[in-house]
């Protein structure tokens, strides 16, 4: 009987993987400072399960991290940021708002915000405010 489980489990995951489902595929996330020069910023990301440490980025420098999104399309990562004396933070990763939109999601950190890369237009034009 387990057996039997077991080889349903593993053909119902591979069919799903053949169907080409966003979820499981590798991410990227890509964040560049630019704040201006002479501006460092400091990034601290983490998920319910991961805590990615903290990046001190100089001004047009970037820094990645890669995850598979979860099943249930809960996957979620938020990053404190801050610079000189200015803190923020942001959903850097939201599945139901960046799982369809991008497999490499950049994201360019600006004063008034972070903005994300359009694959469309060539710009870091699809903006966010800051989370309160």
């Amino acid at each position: 009987m387990w057996a039997k489980i077991i080889l349903l489990t593993l053909v119902m995951s591979s069919a799903l993987g053949a169907t080409g489902l966003p979820y499981g595929k590798m991410r990227t996330v890509n964040i560049t400072n630019n704040l201006g020069a002479n501006i460092e910023l400091n990034v601290h990301c983490k998920s319910k399960n991961d805590d990615l440490g903290q990046q001190q980025l100089p001004y047009k420098d970037f820094w990645y991290f890669k995850f598979r999104p979860n099943f249930w399309g809960t996957t979620r990562f938020y990053c404190f940021m801050n610079w000189e004396q200015i803190s923020h933070w942001f959903d850097i990763y939201v599945d139901e708002r960046d799982n369809l939109e991008c497999i490499v999601c950049q994201w360019s950190i600006q004063a008034k915000g972070p903005c994300r890369f359009n694959c469309t237009s060539h710009n870091y034009d699809i903006c966010f405010p800051w989370n309160p």
